[in-house]
């Protein structure tokens, strides 16, 4: 019988969930009235499936560029079929929106790593991002953690952190969270609305 103070981790590596978790409508809406500016013409999502996180951009009539390894028709302006960590160019957006798979990337990194990594290699650290992202992609680090030194030391602001429920996703549970890069004006922290999910 195992210890009470056993705890079992969640590893993505050895026991991976679905990577085509896509984002609720719900969400995506009260993503775009959190983050909707005048100023925000062009966005990017370098996962962008079925373009369920850009439809209220793309709605709102903004220019939709996206980017993915499956070309599943998305409502956009422009697509780039292709691994988005192996682009090498692409025209500078308004703004990143990022629900990349947390798995199956090799070795311990995560995807949302290497698509923020990316992305700051692509744009720069202090374009405006929003990054879907497992807990253990920011939290429960070790001092020596590449990860951890490599958040805390870059230039990249972290604005705001979207606090999802662990069933936000349809068939799939995820300990989650939705972190804001380089964005003014919004709140340090959200819940996420009952009227979103």
């Amino acid at each position: 019988m195992p210890s009470p103070l056993t705890v079992k981790r969640n590893d993505y590596h050895a026991r991976p969930k679905r990577s085509d978790v896509y984002t609720p409508p719900g969400v995506a809406r009260f993503l775009f009235d959190v983050l909707n500016r005048p100023k925000v013409a062009t966005v990017f999502d370098p996962a962008i499936g079925t373009g369920r996180l850009t439809d209220p951009w793309y709605d709102a009539g903004r220019r939709i560029i996206g980017c993915d390894i499956v070309n599943r028709r998305p409502r956009c302006h422009e697509f780039h079929l292709g691994r988005y960590e192996e682009m090498e160019q692409l025209d500078h957006p308004d703004l990143i929106l990022a629900n990349a798979p947390f798995n199956g990337c090799e070795g311990k990194r995560l995807y949302p790593e290497v698509f923020l990594s990316h992305t700051f290699t692509l744009f720069g650290e202090t374009i405006p991002v929003v990054l879907f992202a497992p807990m253990g992609f920011r939290l429960n680090q070790r001092r020596r953690s590449a990860r951890w030194r490599w958040l805390r030391d870059s230039k990249a602001k972290l604005s705001s952190i979207i606090a999802i429920p662990l069933d936000t996703f349809p068939r799939v549970e995820f300990h989650a969270e939705i972190l804001i890069f380089n964005v003014k004006g919004v709140h340090p922290h959200y819940f996420l609305p009952e009227s979103a999910l």
